[in-house]
């Protein structure tokens, strides 16, 4: 299994964690306020774009293997180890939460004709509408990215037959899996209804099962390999200047930085476009790129806090809306308008937040990354 770090990639991934958290913490508070020509609000808002950040990273961190194996002979990656390691890497921490939420909001007393608990613990709860948000609406991403794990082999084993024209082959890839995704939004004019209970929906015009599903943020995915595509194979030609990552890294981020914060975020998102595609995915998949390669990006991502945030930030993603719904429920029946204070929701609910994620992860999701390492070394 590959295990190199990479430099600044966990701070990236622990920064994006708390983006989502602002996001689902501005739709409790509804931030309102503006910096010059900044939207705070907007800002806090499309905080959202950092789960196009997890799927381009996750894409750039898992096909490191296969690049290897396919462009300078390394070992070829073993498809079962692969999805044993991340199978059980998502799973544990996962199931913990979503059982935990069964037990809270009483969910094992549905009907019977209601699949939802099964396609949960399934990771296919995002086919149907009914259930892609009922638990907590953050899990559909999980499930897409369980997804993924199954078909990044299936996409190398079409790499591997056109690997001399591998650049086309993802660019193509990201068009038609666009130019299906599209269709689809457009094409779908009418309810579907589940088979077995006519008062549940399937499939609704322009729902999530469209504009939620793997399908849709497969670009992002791809971009993801790309970009580690292109860093292999440049590691054995002469190296771009750091002054070059360095420019890429802070341009990339003062552009993203300006699209999340005012009005032209509307002016860059192409139609049924997820998380300001494509504009907004390549300037992120500019950040993947230079944050090793950039000083700036090092030393601040890779910092001891930053880094260790990273290393949560999977409960941080699985946990922080639960709490931030739990504490919103607390402070109001306590009689703390939470509109009226502000910080000390943020402050207490992201505290609580990093609590649960750090004890579900040092006594429960990292034992069982040791022993899975163990059994590798």
């Amino acid at each position: 299994m590959y295990h190199n770090y990479i430099k600044g990639l966990d701070g990236l991934r622990g920064l994006a964690a708390v983006a989502v958290f602002a996001t689902h913490y501005d739709q409790i508070i509804f931030i309102d306020q503006t910096l010059g020509i900044f939207d705070l609000g907007q800002l806090f808002e499309n905080g959202k774009f950092a789960v196009s950040l997890f799927f381009t990273l996750s894409g750039f961190l898992l096909s490191q293997p296969y690049w290897e194996y396919l462009l300078y002979s390394a070992p070829k990656p073993d498809i079962k180890t692969f999805l044993i390691h991340r199978l059980l890497r998502i799973i544990p921490a996962y199931y913990l939460c979503l059982t935990a939420l069964l037990f809270v909001q009483n969910g094992w007393h549905i009907n019977f004709k209601n699949p939802d608990i099964w396609l949960h613990y399934l990771f296919l709860f995002n086919f149907t509408e009914f259930s892609i948000f009922s638990i907590n609406s953050v899990f559909w991403t999980v499930a897409v990215e369980m997804q993924f794990y199954f078909l990044l082999p299936l996409l190398f084993i079409v790499l591997r037959r056109f690997i001399n024209h591998a650049g086309l082959i993802m660019l193509f890839i990201i068009l038609i899996a666009y130019g299906i995704h599209y269709f689809l939004t457009h094409t779908i004019n009418q309810h579907i209804m589940w088979p077995w209970d006519n008062h549940l929906t399937w499939v609704r015009v322009h729902g999530a099962v469209i504009s939620h599903s793997i399908l849709a943020h497969l670009p992002h995915f791809v971009m993801g390999i790309f970009a580690a595509w292109f860093i292999k194979k440049q590691q054995n030609k002469a190296g771009y200047k750091r002054l070059t990552y360095e420019l890429v890294f802070t341009l990339a981020c003062l552009l993203l930085f300006i699209i999340l914060s005012t009005p032209v975020y509307d002016d860059i998102t192409i139609p049924s476009g997820r998380y300001g595609f494509p504009v907004a995915t390549m300037l992120i998949t500019l950040i993947i790129i230079s944050t090793p390669q950039s000083l700036v990006a090092v030393t601040i991502l890779d910092s001891v806090l930053l880094r260790k945030l990273g290393q949560i930030s999977y409960g941080v993603y699985l946990y922080h809306l639960p709490v931030l719904n739990y504490l919103d429920s607390t402070l109001q029946n306590a009689g703390y308008d939470i509109v009226k204070y502000p910080f000390l929701f943020a402050i207490s609910s992201f505290i609580l937040t990093l609590i649960i994620a750090s004890v579900s992860y040092r006594f429960f999701e990292r034992p069982i990354l040791n022993k899975i390492r163990q059994k590798q070394a």
